[in-house]
């Protein structure tokens, strides 16, 4: 079994990343950047550098994947058209475009003053970026209230003086930070609103409201129906986030505006996005129907990956306001249902790289989570200790990170047989299997041995198969919870907490926010 490979790549001044290849190093060069594009949502066309120890470790263009070792570092150099034409006569491997919905990164050094971003084709121009900021930065306003702020701050500094602002005042500043709001969210909690408000009363300090108990509380209400009063216009304006929501959207027994709202819920950036410019329900349906018979062809990645992109938006609907069968869903769109595309709608849906960051964050937290989880007392120790067995016998990367996964539900107060299900290759677990809501599997030959590879892993939704073959248990989780963003799944009640550590500590999604178990598991992480 091939080792991980652990990379350092520099897309630009003052961005080095960590890229993990669990299955060891890629085939060739191609393989390589599509890994670096997918995790690290580059857009533009590129080549690889690495460091050459025959020329004092000085960058030289990668021409060979066998030039790669573990911990080596390459550098990413951004490609125009110019430069793409002259550089393809030679040896070198530029690496093609793919979407991403995030923005180009670019560098400083000379190699890329005259790049150009390269827009992603496909995708609808309310196509979200970025997920909410940990701090949110305060808009420009116009010239006469940026004018009036600024002379009301300097008299507050100078007497305390605070201003009460004009309805116009008032109107213009509630206007431009929920412009600046939409950005990120159309419906921002409670938490985000107050996060706003504070942000304004701290640029601004002549804001502040005397009678509130935190200076900003007001600001904070204010903001709340300034967004509803958004979402008013945005649902005549037929957007699909808010119009999902429409009363005439609804079943008859939750004709509610309160009952069954449809938003994200997990820091989703692009929950529910517009179609994009000129498509159509016709137009998307027949996009999909043509995939169905791409995705039957070998070799045919590259149009399968684009036609996924264009058709994001129709399946992310169907998805939210059907809610389809798992089985009629997989049969409709049998792309979705593979390692790469998995990682791809991740991507697309939550703005951060599936498998990179899942198991770099994974790797980085080893450490300290096996000392707390060898000690653990009681029950729950005795049981992690067992798990924990299968290390000394097969010591490799997959079966350590399979061991920590198992011992984060056990150390969680969670059945970790309910995340991962065994099974010995015999018919009578067929009707189990069936029967199971949401889960991996492992079917192992009877009598095999920890170190033995397993016969198959896969993943089991609604009693449905919908991954089998996978390399290890972690990939296998790690699809799993990609596979409940991509379907809009609710967390299993039984590993709600589990999945909640692999969300907000593990991926860093919404990660501000958390149960009093995760915070706890946080502080020991941290300590």
């Amino acid at each position: 079994m091939a080792q991980p490979l652990r990379l350092r790549i520099i897309l630009g001044e003052d961005d080095a990343r960590k890229l993990i290849l669990p299955a060891g190093i890629s085939d060739s060069i191609e393989e390589l950047c599509q890994e670096i594009k997918t995790s690290f949502g580059v857009q533009q066309d590129f080549r690889l550098q690495y460091q050459d120890p025959d020329f004092g470790n000085e960058f030289v263009n990668l021409t060979a994947i066998s030039e790669i070792n573990d911990k080596a570092t390459l550098k990413v150099v951004y490609l125009d058209s110019v430069q793409l034409q002259s550089f393809t006569e030679d040896e070198g491997v530029t690496c093609q475009p793919v979407w991403s919905p995030t923005h180009s990164f670019s560098s400083s050094s000379a190699d890329t003053d005259n790049t150009r971003p390269v827009s992603s084709s496909g995708s609808s121009p309310s196509t979200r970026l970025s997920v909410w900021p940990s701090v949110f930065t305060v808009p420009r306003f116009t010239y006469e209230a940026e004018l009036q702020l600024e002379k009301a701050n300097a008299e507050f500094i100078a007497g305390g003086t605070h201003l009460t602002p004009s309805p116009k005042l008032k109107s213009h500043l509630l206007e431009r930070l929920a412009e600046e709001i939409i950005k990120f969210k159309v419906y921002p909690t409670d938490s985000d609103l107050n996060e706003v408000a504070e942000a304004l009363v701290k640029q601004h300090p002549c804001l502040r409201e005397q009678g509130s108990f935190n200076g900003c509380y007001g600001w904070k209400i204010s903001l709340k129906y300034k967004m509803a009063n958004v979402r008013t216009k945005l649902r005549g304006l037929g957007c699909a986030e808010v119009l999902v929501n429409s009363l005439k959207n609804k079943a008859q027994d939750k004709s509610q505006a309160a009952l069954n709202v449809k938003k994200p819920r997990r820091a989703e950036v692009n929950y529910c996005p517009q179609y994009p410019k000129g498509e159509t329900t016709d137009s998307l349906e027949k996009e999909r129907i043509a995939l169905l018979s791409e995705v039957q062809k070998r070799n045919n990645d590259d149009i399968v990956t684009m036609k996924m992109q264009k058709t994001f938006s129709y399946r992310r609907q169907e998805v939210i306001q059907g809610q389809p069968f798992i089985a009629d869903f997989k049969s409709r769109w049998p792309a979705l249902f593979t390692e790469k595309e998995i990682d791809r709608e991740f991507l697309r849906i939550s703005t951060v790289p599936l498998l990179s960051r899942f198991f770099s964050e994974l790797d980085l937290y080893t450490p300290r989570m096996m000392e707390l989880f060898q000690g653990k007392g009681g029950v729950a120790g005795r049981k992690m200790r067992h798990i924990m067995v299968a290390i000394s016998k097969d010591d490799t990367i997959h079966t350590r990170r399979a061991c920590i996964l198992k011992s984060l539900c056990v150390y969680l107060n969670e059945d970790h047989e309910k995340l991962v299900k065994e099974y010995t290759n015999t018919e009578a677990n067929t009707e189990a299997m069936e029967q199971t809501v949401m889960g991996v599997y492992v079917i192992q030959q009877e009598g095999a041995e920890p170190g033995d590879d397993p016969e198959n892993i896969g993943v089991l939704i609604e009693g449905v198969e919908v991954l089998t073959g996978l390399r290890s248990i972690a990939i296998a989780c790690a699809l799993l919870f990609g596979l409940i963003y991509c379907l809009n799944l609710s967390y299993p009640p039984e590993l709600k907490c589990t999945f909640e550590v692999l969300q907000k500590i593990i991926m860093k999604l919404d990660g501000q926010r958390l149960s009093s178990k995760a915070q706890f598991l946080k502080n020991k992480l941290m300590g």
